[in-house]
């Protein structure tokens, strides 16, 4: 009897991993192409605080809990300042149970007009400054929904293009970003 009840859980658990193997999880963008609500659920904001937020600073001030509010920047982006790049910051409105996304440069001097961003065969016109949190949203829509096949973003300065992250690592530090961003609002899964 013993042996049969060890070789029926060998069997069972031979299945599952055999299973997990060859149908393993694919992450997905879902609801996609639907207006953003910027809504955050109750279980992912526990998630983010639980496994994700030892990788962001996170900044809180008298002024900003007053209004109900957290900036989370993620640790391992670029804070150098020799060469204009973007860092994406997560604000959490707690009160509200919202969360946005925005572009932060570093060098403000350069982003202070509009900028032409090239990505795969388009070419989008930012003004930072002028951006409201449904375009930032969409902004960071666009180059990750393209990062996820692989293509990179750049700057276009007077017949130069730069990187907009600046380096790869800081490319994969903000891509974290967008995926923590979008796991939050239920976006990426």
């Amino acid at each position: 009897m013993e042996k049969k009840l060890y070789r029926a859980a060998l069997i069972f658990f031979t299945a599952m991993l055999l299973l997990s193997i060859l149908w393993p999880y694919e992450q997905k963008l879902v609801d996609w192409q639907e207006q953003p609500s910027f809504s955050v659920r109750e279980s992912d904001e526990i998630f983010f605080n639980n496994t994700r937020i030892h990788q962001y600073r996170t900044e809180e001030s008298q002024a900003l809990t007053q209004q109900g509010v957290k900036a989370h920047r993620y640790l391992k982006c670029t804070r150098d300042t020799t060469q204009p790049l973007l860092n994406f910051t997560i604000i959490n409105a707690w009160r509200t149970d919202q969360a946005y996304i925005i572009a932060e440069p570093n060098v403000r001097t350069f982003f202070r007009d509009t900028i032409h961003i090239a990505l795969n065969d388009s070419v989008a016109a930012i003004y930072l400054d002028k951006m409201d949190f449904n375009a930032h949203y969409e902004f960071a829509a666009w180059l990750f929904e393209n990062a996820l096949n692989y293509k990179r973003p750049f700057i276009l300065d007077e017949g130069d293009s730069l990187l907009l992250y600046g380096t790869q690592s800081n490319e994969k530090a903000n891509l974290a970003v967008l995926k923590d961003y979008y796991r939050l609002i239920g976006r990426y899964q």
